[in-house]
């Protein structure tokens, strides 16, 4: 029996083996192309970003979506991911996920482009996906500015300017998509609008420094920082826009921290986002106590906190044509201290935080103590260029007007609070018996 007689005997058997033999060497080559595989993963998926988020899940990246348009419209809005239709797409990554990206450098079916490493487009037939990296910088993460030229109908709301996120303040969770989101979505979009990041004047506060020996108080840090962090995150918590104000804000700007010899620390507050939450939060706290009020919601209200050790003072800004006012007080007498209207409100660094600031500080400043006089340190006879006399108090209306309050959220009643109130009121010893009147009503009603 010779071989073509076999040939001819079994050729259907032969050429179905060698079909075999070649159909299984091809599935292998396929199986071993990982990048290919996807594609057809992608045919079960209805949209080209689902078919970028698949393949960087597959590269363990930890995608937190912060796009704030996709934010509202899944969370806020609630509506249906599979309608989502915008072009680019925001993710925030962790700096150490750059290495786990080299794979789709190699996929034909990817654009990808790089800006340092700091951003990263992957486009897929036109959708892009947008992933903005996270810069751990003390207690916060930075995002940078983006410097590729991007087409002139993309637009970025992180990439466009150097831009904060306080991990405390905008804890992510993975929900049932392929990305993590922000806990509170509607409080994530509230910080969005504050985290554009600026800088203290680092070389100003070389030359306080060098040409007037002003360095920080490191006693001084141990009695303010802790406090001011927790008013401000108790104030980021209720959704109050708030910014360093007066001084303090002198201080961050010029010094890069505070005023060396301050004596109190101040913030600024809208009049028009005022409610007793925010009353009731720190009447009686543990940490930071209300110890007492001056003024009237709708006119000069004023907060002094205090920690036992240091005051903190809450001025509220009221709205008035193009600018705002805040109430200044120096016994009966009303003073209006006249700051710009404050469209917009940045984020800073103090002392490894981030505390919101007014986005504009040297017209902030120059508003109130004049331009650039505020360059020079005056530790005494400096003055504020935007303080208007305005009117005097009324016996009746400055009595209510005063509240001082016990370490445990209490009104006082005792000597010291009528002594107080009664010479910030210039009143005669008859007037005591009033004063304690008011007082204990004022107990009664709280």
């Amino acid at each position: 029996m010779n071989i073509s007689y076999i040939f001819v005997q079994y050729k259907a058997v032969i050429f179905l083996s060698l079909f075999i033999y070649v159909l299984f060497w091809l599935i292998i080559t396929i199986l071993k192309e990982a990048p290919i595989e996807i594609v057809h993963e992608y045919d079960t998926f209805t949209s080209n970003l689902d078919f970028i988020l698949i393949y960087l899940s597959k590269c363990h990246i930890n995608l937190l979506l912060i796009d704030p348009l996709v934010l509202d419209y899944l969370f806020v809005q609630q509506l249906s991911y599979k309608q989502l239709r915008k072009r680019l797409i925001t993710f925030g990554i962790f700096n150490d996920s750059l290495r786990l990206l080299e794979p789709i450098f190699s996929v034909n079916n990817f654009s990808v482009k790089l800006s340092n490493s700091d951003h990263v487009f992957i486009e897929y037939d036109q959708q892009i996906v947008h992933l903005a990296v996270l810069h751990l910088q003390n207690s916060y993460f930075l995002i940078r500015k983006n410097l590729l030229p991007l087409p002139s109908d993309v637009l970025l709301s992180y990439g466009d300017t150097l831009r904060v996120i306080e991990p405390q303040e905008a804890k992510f969770r993975r929900r049932k998509y392929r990305f993590s989101s922000p806990q509170n979505a509607s409080h994530f979009l509230w910080l969005y609008n504050i985290s554009e990041f600026i800088e203290c004047d680092h070389a100003l506060t070389k030359e306080m420094e060098t040409n007037y020996h002003l360095y920080q108080n490191t006693s001084q840090l141990d009695l303010t920082i802790r406090p001011m962090r927790m008013i401000s995150n108790a104030l980021n918590q209720l959704e109050k826009h708030h910014w360093l104000a007066g001084g303090t804000l002198l201080g961050w700007y010029r010094h890069c921290g505070l005023i060396p010899y301050t004596q109190d620390v101040d913030f600024g507050l809208f009049a028009e986002e005022y409610d007793e939450s925010i009353r009731q939060y720190f009447l009686g706290n543990s940490h930071v106590y209300l110890w007492g009020t001056l003024g009237l919601v709708n006119d000069s209200l004023e907060f002094r906190l205090h920690t036992g050790q240091f005051t903190f003072d809450l001025f509220w800004a009221y709205r008035e044509d193009d600018h705002r006012w805040c109430g200044y007080q120096v016994k009966r007498v009303k003073y209006r201290r006249i700051i710009p209207l404050l469209a917009k409100l940045c984020s800073g660094d103090l002392f490894g935080y981030r505390f919101t600031v007014p986005c504009s500080p040297i017209d902030y400043l120059n508003n109130e103590y004049g331009y650039n006089l505020w360059r020079k340190p005056l530790e005494k006879n400096y003055t504020w260029i935007n303080v208007k006399y305005h009117s005097i108090w009324d016996d009746t209306l400055w009595m209510y007007a005063i509240r001082l309050y016990t370490r445990d959220g209490k009104p006082r009643t005792d000597k010291y609070a009528i002594n107080w109130i009664a010479n910030q009121l210039n009143s005669s010893p008859q007037m005591l018996s009033t004063i304690r009147n008011i007082l204990l009503r004022n107990s009664l009603n709280n």
